[in-house]
């Protein structure tokens, strides 16, 4: 395993140990695994327990989510490879991920091979997710030429590694400067598509699709926006439940990055 060479011995010996536990119960929990075995590779391959606090490290290699901070919480894995599954990205796309969390899905993206660009809101959040990508080599450390090295040098050992650019802010309104996108992944629920305009615009109209969780705040459904030449056509996926914290939208009360975004 490439990451023998990059981890402490002990981590490396502590994600060697647990990380089959975690693939025997993805799988078990995401059925459509046997059609797309990638996904499930690509979280083999994502060291979990660096991207969990580390009061939960001992079950990080469990299909469970955790609390990250402010009411947050690190999606279970099987959550999020459905989700990918159902965004239809594949190797070499452009994925636009909208609530980086500490980092964790965007990593198994980058190891699907897709160049992933993701914006989280929470200041915090945006600091931890950018200290785990950078010190597991899953992105450069912007201005740092010694952690440009080790990234270059991590990358020969993960030659089908896609790429991560972080950025702070809201988005809501996407990265219209790197559009189109072939996949946007919403990590946030809404009870309606309607604000979603900015984002629907920016999707690759060669059947680029957006995931979202829609409906209440205690139970959403996984909903797909399509762009077929143009054509918007949306749909909701029967039998996949959520319980997503809600999206804030550019004009709430509340946005700390003040509609701006910024790379990390």
């Amino acid at each position: 395993m490439p990451w023998q060479d990059i981890l402490p011995e002990d981590d490396y010996r502590f994600y060697k140990e647990n990380i089959s536990l975690l693939e025997d119960q993805v799988m078990q929990k995401f059925s459509e695994g046997q059609t797309d075995p990638g996904i499930v590779s690509a979280v083999r391959n994502v060291p979990r327990h660096f991207f969990v606090h580390q009061g939960y490290k001992k079950l990080a290699y469990t299909d469970n989510a955790f609390p990250t901070s402010h009411g947050l919480t690190t999606s279970a894995p099987s959550v999020i490879a459905k989700i990918i599954y159902y965004s239809g990205a594949k190797r070499g796309d452009r994925v636009l991920e909208i609530g980086t969390g500490t980092g964790y899905q965007a990593a198994v993206l980058a190891e699907m091979g897709m160049h992933v660009f993701s914006i989280e809101i929470d200041k915090g959040l945006v600091r931890t997710a950018n200290t785990i990508l950078v010190n597991l080599g899953y992105k450069p450390d912007i201005g740092n030429k010694h952690i440009q090295r080790r990234y270059n040098l991590v990358k020969t050992r993960f030659p089908g590694r896609g790429d991560i650019r972080l950025f702070y802010g809201n988005g809501t309104r996407g990265l219209p400067e790197y559009a189109p996108f072939k996949a946007i992944i919403i990590a946030a629920s809404l009870s309606y598509l309607k604000p979603l305009t900015d984002l629907i615009g920016q999707l690759s109209i060669h059947r680029g699709r957006l995931v979202v969780p829609v409906g209440d705040r205690t139970a959403q459904q996984m909903y797909i926006v399509e762009n077929r030449n143009r054509k918007i056509i949306a749909y909701s996926v029967e039998g996949i439940l959520f319980q997503f914290v809600r999206l804030i939208l550019p004009d709430a009360a509340v946005d700390p990055a003040g509609g701006k975004k910024g790379e990390v």
